[in-house]
């Protein structure tokens, strides 16, 4: 019962996280016509939604496994390199010629640092949590 409280915390948390750091990415100036800044929130929200729901299947499949804490390590460096992915995959689709390199990289900002906020978020509160029951169980052995 206390790892499900513990997958309901990190995922509230890391989705108002998440949030927040959306909201505060929206900030940065943005240089598209009305209706294209505002379907760019609206993808950029539902992504954000999305990667809290996928870092916790990811995270749950590596809490299951044998290796716990290496598992979960090499869920977030999964999970921190999906955002690259979608760049590279980007720039092939729309190739590397007259690109404007500092609205594209301010877009990267906003669209890298909420999903980047809720993996770290969600591992950090699964990191403390099997931390800790793993000194307790070590004490108890002994």
């Amino acid at each position: 019962m206390r790892l499900a409280g513990v997958f309901i915390l990190a995922f509230v948390a890391s989705a108002v996280a998440g949030l927040l750091v959306y909201a505060a990415a929206s900030l940065l100036p943005d240089w598209d016509d009305a209706a294209g800044r505002g379907l760019g929130e609206v993808f950029r929200a539902v992504l954000t939604l999305t990667y809290v729901i996928l870092s916790m299947i990811l995270f749950g499949i590596a809490v299951w496994r044998r290796d716990r804490e290496r598992h979960l390590k090499r869920a977030l460096y999964v999970l921190l390199l999906v955002p690259f992915l979608i760049v590279v995959l980007g720039v092939a689709d729309n190739g590397i010629h007259n690109i404007d390199w500092l609205r594209e990289t301010v877009g990267m900002v906003q669209m890298f640092t909420p999903l980047w906020t809720v993996a770290l978020v969600q591992w950090l509160i699964l990191h403390i949590y099997f931390s800790r029951q793993a000194i307790l169980a070590k004490a108890a052995s002994t």
